[in-house]
């Protein structure tokens, strides 16, 4: 008992007090080497030295593109939440950083069997993009004059909602509302096929580009896969067994 208690004395944050050696994959400095340790052995190293695998930023998962996610704009109980997936576009931060929403133009394939095509998933992004951008961008006159009055108002004038930003916002929320429509009106759906649907950005707080699509039955990948297998068959079913 006096051990257990002694070893909560501490913060938890700060970790054990002897950290165990790590001598497996990382280098000893020494003097022959100049100081600065052994170099990184292949391209497949981390920073650190360890091997990691080439296709590890591919893994089937909740951060793979074509991953279907659960329906979380939809209630629990209706009868979307079990058709329908959502296929999240990641936010692009090489394009605007921080300074404006955009989206990844990475089309994920199984896009295609939902209906909407490469060309119109660039589009999408691009309109989407541009929107944002002219938007959010601090430099423009709209939003220096914005600021400039709302400071004058005691931000009076941006609780009043005549600011530039919130009217160009609405108008994406609009083009988004248009695009379902024009897409619902010329697909062809029969029974149990709708056609794929854009979520509303102020949904996701613009993280991410939500579509949402048919459910495609994509099985669950197996828990173990060699580093050569492929990644792009996942089998649906277990092979049926011979009876002798």
């Amino acid at each position: 008992m006096t051990t257990a208690a002694t070893s909560f004395d501490r913060d938890l944050e700060n970790g054990p007090s002897v950290l165990p050696n790590r001598d497996s994959h990382m280098s000893n400095v020494t003097e022959d080497d100049g100081g600065i340790g052994s170099a990184i052995s292949s391209s497949n190293s981390s920073i650190m030295g360890e091997e990691v695998e080439a296709d590890a930023g591919t893994e089937w998962g909740p951060l793979h593109p074509c991953y279907p996610h659960i329906n979380p704009h939809v209630p629990v109980e209706s009868a979307e939440y079990t058709t329908t997936r959502i296929i999240r576009i990641r936010r692009d931060w090489l394009l605007e950083g921080d300074a404006a929403p955009a989206y990844s133009n990475l089309y994920p394939e199984i896009l295609m069997e939902a209906g909407l095509s490469e060309q119109e998933f660039r589009d999408i992004i691009r309109n989407i993009n541009m929107r944002l951008k002219e938007a959010f961008d601090p430099l423009s006159w709209r939003n220096v004059l914005d600021s400039v009055v709302g400071a004058a108002t005691g931000w009076l004038w941006d609780d009043l909602g005549a600011t530039g930003i919130k009217s160009k916002l609405g108008k994406v929320e609009e083009w988004i509302a248009d695009w379902n429509t024009r897409k619902e009106a010329n697909f062809q759906t029969g029974q149990g096929v709708f056609a794929p649907q854009l979520i509303s950005l102020r949904q996701t707080g613009y993280m991410t580009l939500d579509i949402q699509i048919q459910d495609p039955e994509v099985a669950p990948a197996p828990s173990t896969i060699g580093p050569g297998a492929s990644r792009t068959t996942l089998p649906t079913e277990q092979p049926a067994m011979s009876v002798a």
